[in-house]
């Protein structure tokens, strides 16, 4: 069978569905409900997984994160975590002095909320954050206005604070916080700086923050409980190449402190940008799953749709088929038209699938829902609906090339 006998079997396919077009519309709406779930699917997880890492990017591209608690989204840590022993600042002090590949370490402690009074204005949402002066190298995160904490404030364990924009915002809305005198808590701040803005991480402001000594968060919030009172460090490897070796170093130097024995896992937990997607991974893993067997199974309902149609056009087109036959048209042309007919029917509604989903896929990111296309997916679209049309069509066609056509030109 040359390609001239393929275009004419696409035209004649093509004449045949515009013939029944209420048939062959209910058709392509079948295949193009399991494309639409197709697409919309994939742009969903494509999205969320862009916007998660565009978060965790957000952070710090070499970042490192140890704590006393396992890294985890969306499950609170269990009874051994939180009964483990606290990191400390001598955890801090080693890390920075005997790991080679770490560039630099910031120590944090973090309360869940503080209220902050100036004059007749407060706001009580604010994130306490008690950090060194190495904060601002190891976050590349920077003061806008003013200054950092120093290591004089951290000997001296000053009252002074920085402030997060949201902050500044609420407490300083027509004036320059600099050098104006604050209350957190009811102890009294100078204000120092006011840091860049910083955004929204998974929907908190990472702006509406306070920032002090960690000596002088120590000196008002002593052994405070978790979940009050959060304490981790944040290492800043050499470079994005050192971050493997970093975290073996990190880790043998806490396991060596901590006398965790040799064959006992780790008591702490160490997450980077690669091992937090590896865990936000595993947790959309379950559900990417799910939705795809639900689009495979609106396919399946559109591929039974198509084979039905097809047989029926093949029982309509008995005569038809026993005169071409009769005319010498042989078994594998026969076969052919029906199975071309069958792949337009899917491959149309692929394309109206496609073309759904993308604009569903468009309405979601104006909405400001995450939501991604890639191309792939498209493509992904169009050549399973071929398939499924290919696969549905290949018995109503191989039925009509076995008519006799002596039986077929008799039937009435």
């Amino acid at each position: 069978m040359n390609l001239d006998d393929v275009k004419e079997s696409a035209l004649m396919a093509l004449d045949t569905l515009r013939a029944n077009k209420l048939r062959s519309s209910l058709t392509i709406l079948g295949v193009s409900v399991g494309v639409v779930t197709i697409i919309f699917m994939v742009s969903i997880i494509q999205g969320l997984n862009r916007a998660f890492a565009d978060q965790i990017e957000s952070l710090g591209s070499n970042t490192i994160f140890v704590a006393k608690f396992e890294p985890s989204f969306g499950r609170p840590p269990g009874p051994d975590e939180i009964h483990r022993k606290d990191l400390t600042m001598d955890d801090a002090e080693a890390l920075r002095r005997e790991a080679p590949s770490i560039a630099g370490v910031s120590p944090i402690h973090r309360m869940i909320a503080a209220t902050a009074r100036y004059q007749d204005k407060q706001t009580d949402t604010p994130i306490l954050f008690g950090v060194t002066p190495y904060y601002e190298f190891v976050h590349t995160q920077y003061v806008a206005n003013g200054r950092f904490i120093s290591e004089i404030d951290m000997q001296d364990r000053s009252n002074v604070c920085v402030l997060g924009v949201d902050v500044m915002r609420a407490l300083f809305p027509y004036e320059n916080a600099i050098d104006k005198e604050l209350r957190i808590n009811g102890n009294p701040y100078r204000v120092i700086g006011v840091m860049e803005p910083l955004g929204n991480f998974f929907g908190q402001s990472r702006d509406n923050s306070i920032f002090m000594p960690i000596t002088t968060f120590d000196k008002y919030y002593p052994d405070r409980p978790f979940p009050e009172v959060v304490f981790f460090i944040i290492v800043r490897p050499q470079s994005r190449a050192h971050v493997k070796t970093a975290i073996d170093e990190i880790t043998d130097i806490l396991r060596r402190r901590r006398r965790v024995p040799p064959n006992a896992p780790n008591n702490f937990g160490i997450s980077s940008q690669d091992s937090l997607l590896d865990v936000y991974n595993q947790l959309t893993g379950a559900t990417a799953l799910v939705l795809t067997a639900i689009s495979f199974v609106a396919l399946m309902i559109g591929g039974i749709g198509v084979m039905n149609i097809m047989l029926v056009a093949v029982t309509e087109r008995t005569r038809e088929i026993g005169l071409r036959k009769a005319l010498g048209a042989r078994r594998m042309r026969i076969l052919m038209q029906f199975v071309i007919e069958a792949v337009l029917l899917a491959s149309f509604g692929g394309a109206i699938g496609v073309a759904l989903g993308y604009c569903a896929s468009w309405i979601g990111q104006f909405l400001t829902f995450p939501a991604e296309v890639p191309l792939w997916a498209v493509a992904l679209g169009i050549g399973v609906s071929c398939g499924v049309g290919l696969v549905a069509g290949i018995y109503p066609a191989w039925r009509a090339s076995r008519l006799d056509p002596a039986v077929a030109l008799r039937d009435e």
